[in-house]
Order: structure tokens, then sequence, then C-alpha cells
């Protein structure tokens, strides 16, 4: 009996330094939770990524930015987000990764209805989700490369308080972007879109411009922005923190 309580008492302290001494990272280290959204829009269950900020707690009000591209941005977004929070150049955050892909599959003759989708899933899911969960002052979308955001706010200016759309490909929403009624759907709330492009891409959005500065109505704040960054992972983070930092500080 007595050895058995020894060989106990060894084993756990064994256990208890191993436990502690593991301090490095690991593979394994997790950034933020995965909730499932039953969408009766897509008629799919769909994986949101949420990360938290260091100081949460429930009913204090959080901003909420969701991530496009949620499989690979999320990680090293959210990251970057509280990164800023931390320096106070921006407020601690709420990051929401939304992964798009399978429901944004579009082409000439079906983009309409996959945008509108895809508008319909976070006012009328996605929201009322986030929601019930936490107190949310303000809220943002990014998107890299697709039209998504910039046709969510003409069509749905109301839905978030700012857009970031980092070089979009406006091809397929020329008649859109390019019409003198655009922003016809805007009304008397404020909003914010930060438009980017990089010199390397050959994505020309000058007529969508010339819209911008002939027929954008007052309530829209926009910005443009041309990088000449050649590593597009940089350029990505960069255009990210500028838009976060321009919009929290109303620049």
């Amino acid at each position: 009996m007595k050895n058995f309580i020894l060989i106990s008492i060894l084993l756990l302290i064994v256990t208890t330094n191993a436990f502690a001494q593991n301090t490095g990272d690991s593979p394994q280290t997790k950034l933020g939770f995965t909730t499932t959204i039953h969408s009766q829009v897509f008629n799919d269950s769909i994986n949101i990524f949420t990360h938290l900020p260091f100081n949460y707690r429930d009913g204090k009000e959080f901003p909420v930015i969701i991530l496009l591209d949620a499989h690979t941005t999320f990680k090293a977004f959210s990251s970057c987000t509280e990164l800023m929070a931390y320096s106070r150049s921006i407020p601690t955050c709420i990051v929401v990764g939304f992964p798009q892909y399978k429901y944004a599959n579009f082409n000439v003759s079906n983009i309409n209805n996959k945008m509108k989708s895809i508008g319909k899933f976070i006012e009328q899911e996605l929201f009322p989700h986030l929601n019930s969960k936490y107190s949310i002052s303000k809220t943002l979308i990014w998107g890299q490369g697709s039209e998504i955001t910039t046709y969510l706010m003409l069509d749905k200016p109301n839905l978030f308080d700012g857009y970031i759309a980092d070089s979009p490909d406006l091809t397929l929403i020329s008649d859109k972007v390019n019409s003198e009624n655009a922003f016809k759907n805007f009304s008397n709330n404020k909003v914010s879109y930060f438009l980017f492009r990089n010199k390397a891409n050959n994505t020309n959005n000058s007529s969508f411009l010339n819209n911008l500065k002939s027929n954008a109505p007052k309530e829209l704040n926009w910005h443009y922005n041309i990088s000449d960054e050649s590593n597009m992972i940089i350029y990505l983070m960069n255009n990210y923190m500028h838009a976060l930092e321009q919009f929290f500080n109303n620049k």
C-alpha cells in the first residue's frame, strides 16, 4: 500500500511538471472557435469561425468584422485585428469568418441571384445569430478579389457600416457599378467604402471610380488606394489594417 501511494505521488509530480513546462507554441494552438449555422437560404449547414477579443465580456458592445474567404484569412486577420487593438490603433473587435466559396460560384447568368442569396443569408440568418449572442456596435465586411463586398454596398448599403473591397474584379457587375442609378438604395445612414488596387493587377475600375466621383451620395464616405507592393500577403494585410484604422478613426 505504501509503495502504491509513493508511486502515485511520483506520477502526479511528473505529470504536473510536464504540463507546467509545456509553454511553447504547437500546431494544435487554436484561435477562435467554430459554430454551425443551419441555413434555410442555402439549405445547408455552414461553419462560421468566431474570435472574441481579449477583453470580451457579456453585455459589452463590440464592433463585428465579417471576413470572407475565411478558410485562408481567419487566423491571420483575426490575429492582426487583435494586435492593432493591443496597440490601441483600433478598438477591440469580434471577428467572424464566413467561408462563402461554395455559395459564390457565380457567372454572368446567375451572379445577381448568388449575390442576393449571400446578402439574404447575412441579413436574415448570420446577423440574427450574432445578435443573439453578442452586443454589436458597428459592422464591417472584408473581401478580396471578388465582387461581393461592392455588390452588397450598392444593393444593401445599410447592411454594414463599412465595406472593404480589395482588388475586386467588377467585370460581372459592370452594369450595376457603372449605372447612374448605382447609389439609388442609399438612405441617410453613413456608410464607409474602401476600394484597393494593386498596380501589378490588370483589373481596371476606372469607370466605377468616375461614377463614385460624379454620383456618390454624401452619405458614402469612400476611399481609393493603389499600391505597388509586390508581395500579395503584405499587400492584403496592409490594406486591411489601413481600412480598419481609417474606419475607426474617421480619417
